[in-house]
């Protein structure tokens, strides 16, 4: 991976804010923001899951073949569109916004590829979210945040180059299915 080619999260954040204010208009919805921050957090824990699911590395009764990369990369962006939309909800963005550094130790760490280690950053990501949840810590959104770019770009694989197209994607469809809604 080219490690300089760094994800314009700013503009990402943007268009998740922008999707969901697409959102509420298209289907009138009227939702407090306490409501509404559950709501989000908890589509961005079953996608989350859903991403670990599709992956199949912890799927100890072998009942399904893993996605392919492509499927991999449209579900890991819907995780990231709810992560930032989340973030935004907690009005933290600036800790999803990295320095050149930062990104760097996210790029530059070892890829994680045996059941155990991937387990344990999946489980590590998911309790730091429910900490940054439950207990409003901000650092535990923040350590979730690199490690969901770091299990996404650096474990599977996939290029910001392919997370921004298929986030693009995404905006795209939801924003047809909007219209004609």
């Amino acid at each position: 991976m080219t490690t300089n080619e760094q994800l314009d999260i700013t503009k990402l954040l943007h268009e998740a804010i922008d999707l969901e204010l697409a959102a509420d208009d298209a289907y009138e919805l009227l939702i407090g923001p306490e409501t509404r921050q559950q709501t989000v957090y908890l589509q961005l824990d079953l996608q989350l899951s859903r991403f670990a699911d599709l992956a199949g590395w912890a799927d100890v009764l072998q009942t399904g073949q893993p996605a392919n990369h492509r499927q991999l990369t449209a579900q890991y962006v819907k995780v990231l569109a709810l992560f930032l939309l989340f973030s935004a909800k907690r009005q933290w963005t600036h800790l999803v916004v990295l320095s050149a550094e930062q990104w760097q130790r996210i790029v530059g760490a070892k890829k994680q590829d045996q059941l155990a280690e991937l387990n344990r950053e999946y489980l590590a990501i998911k309790n730091l979210l429910n900490g940054a949840y439950v207990s409003r810590h901000q650092e535990d959104l923040r350590h979730a945040w690199h490690l969901l770019l770091k299990l996404g770009i650096v474990d599977f694989g996939i290029s910001p180059a392919e997370i921004t197209g298929a986030y693009q994607q995404l905006v795209t469809t939801a924003n047809q299915q909007f219209n004609q809604h």
